[in-house]
């Protein structure tokens, strides 16, 4: 396929199957139209497996995957914390104070589990009091 450049109406290349760029002043441009078209059959396929319209259409379009393994992979759930968030406000813990102890290293036990030792405010800290 030859693309002619918008700017300086040369030939350009192919760098990718639809990206083209122009050997003389460097624009390139992105062909839409080679994507494949997800059908109706597709999104219901894909529904049948859990897996949203949002994220079919993403999949093939932006990432470029190929539609049988856009509709037949699972998505991926992200539970890195589990139910330690609960946990932690049944122990009168703020989910923040949670999570910003475990970004600073603690174990997920931990965090939810020991208490917040009220003494140690941030005024305190600073050697102010509060009225």
């Amino acid at each position: 396929m030859i693309i002619t450049c918008y700017q300086c109406t040369s030939d350009m290349e192919e760098v990718r199957t639809d990206v083209f760029k122009c050997p003389f002043c460097g624009y390139q441009v992105r062909q839409l139209s080679l994507s494949p078209e997800i059908t109706q059959a597709d999104i219901e396929a894909a529904a049948a497996n859990d897996i949203g319209k949002g994220h079919v259409v993403e999949r093939v379009k932006r990432y470029n995957w190929p539609i049988e393994e856009a509709i037949t992979e699972t998505v991926r759930k992200h539970e890195k914390h589990g139910n330690w968030p609960e946990i932690a406000e049944k122990n009168d813990i703020a989910k923040h104070t949670y999570y910003a102890r475990v970004k600073s290293g603690w174990s997920h036990e931990r965090a939810a589990t020991d208490k917040v030792d009220k003494k140690k405010t941030p005024y305190s800290k600073r050697g102010v009091t509060q009225c």
